[in-house]
């Protein structure tokens, strides 16, 4: 469950040190170093489920949590440390431009395309590769809190039994993704971290919804 957390913290170190590292590198580059650090860390973590799987779920925390701490200390003492780190982590998301999206659409494209088409692509290794492809651009765009959020509390949302309701999960990030932009435009907050939040607001809304009509039909 928390390889997007991981896999989004080492893309997010990469692009820090990409950063600091080169001389107002080019769109390009940017993007060739943060790629490769989420196709590198992808192969990884599938190795490490192949080889070990008993300790994946240790693996990836302890990724996680290395990468933060790197990306701390890569920025102590810069001057625009406290900005950068706060970019990567909760994102710009009222900041992002029409040209943002667009780079990254073809991105999201060869995934649907990829997904629909290529069923055996949904499980081992191709799954890994194709979910570090579409969590680096997303990260680029929302941080890497709305990234975890929007992935995990959807699906909490959606928890119907032992399956999953998809419309539901669909239903309760929408309403959480509108109502967070409006209001963050509205009342000037940072729109990450309220989105987040929002996030969290629907998904427990969505289920305390769901039960009282199960209650109420029972």
């Amino acid at each position: 469950m928390f390889i997007d957390l991981a896999t989004a913290q080492v893309v997010g170190l990469a692009v820090i040190l990409s950063s600091l590292w080169l001389a107002e590198p080019l769109w390009i580059e940017h993007q060739a170093i943060a790629f490769g650090a989420g196709l590198a860390v992808a192969v990884f973590f599938r190795w490490i489920e192949r080889v070990t799987p008993d300790e994946q779920e240790a693996v990836i925390g302890s990724c996680f949590i290395v990468a933060s701490c790197l990306a701390l200390l890569a920025l102590a003492g810069h001057p625009t440390g406290g900005e950068m780190l706060r970019h990567v982590l909760s994102g710009h998301l009222l900041f992002v431009t029409w040209v943002d999206i667009a780079a990254f659409l073809p991105v999201y494209g060869i995934f649907v395309f990829l997904w629909l088409c290529t069923p055996r692509l949904r499980t081992g290794t191709g799954f890994f590769l194709l979910f570090a492809f579409v969590i680096t651009a997303s990260m680029q765009l929302v941080g890497v809190y709305v990234v975890f959020a929007s992935l995990i509390l959807p699906a909490l949302a959606a928890r119907r039994g032992e399956g999953y309701s998809l419309a539901r999960a669909l239903a309760s990030g929408a309403v959480a993704v509108v109502v967070a932009i409006l209001l963050a435009g509205l009342w000037d907050l940072p729109a990450g971290p309220f989105l987040v939040v929002c996030l969290a607001a629907s998904a427990v809304a969505t289920r305390l919804v769901c039960r009282w009509s199960r209650d109420m039909r029972s």
